[in-house]
């Protein structure tokens, strides 16, 4: 449902494309020198397409994780960090179960949080033309 949703809006807009389910890989830590890692998340937005998946240096601008449960220990701690050093610019953690979404952009070499939603419509800092309606999503993901 959400990757429909950018797409029809990118689409006319002519100014990006929306994916989910594609790899960005991510630059070693210092601690692990040439060790790179993989991160797919849920949904990933963008303005030029990859070939196959997002390398070291080329980032998409914006990935979007949905948690499964309420806590999403893992997107807010191993991944936001990961996703802040590929330098996506921005992250979005949205909660179906609690119908919230939080917004992180990324401020020097780490991640603020900009918003949290549960209303009302969300836009992408690098896709100005393209608004989420939070209603919306929550009625498709209840299934009402």
């Amino acid at each position: 449902m959400l990757v429909g949703v950018f797409h029809g809006q990118l689409k006319a807009l002519n100014s990006g494309s929306v994916v989910s389910a594609i790899s960005v890989f991510i630059p070693p830590k210092l601690d692990q020198l040439g060790r790179f890692q993989c991160r797919v998340p849920d949904v990933v937005v963008f303005k030029r397409r990859p070939k196959r998946y997002f390398q070291v240096g080329q980032p998409p601008e914006l990935v979007i994780e949905i948690l499964a449960t309420r806590r999403g220990n893992v997107e807010r701690t191993e991944k936001i960090d990961d996703y802040a050093l590929a330098g996506i610019g921005e992250y979005w953690i949205i909660n179906p179960i609690d119908k919230k979404i939080e917004i992180y952009q990324l401020q020097g070499p780490e991640y603020t949080l900009k918003e949290t939603a549960s209303t009302g419509s969300v836009t992408p800092r690098d896709f100005p033309g393209v608004a989420i309606d939070l209603e919306t999503l929550w009625a498709a993901w209840s299934g009402s």
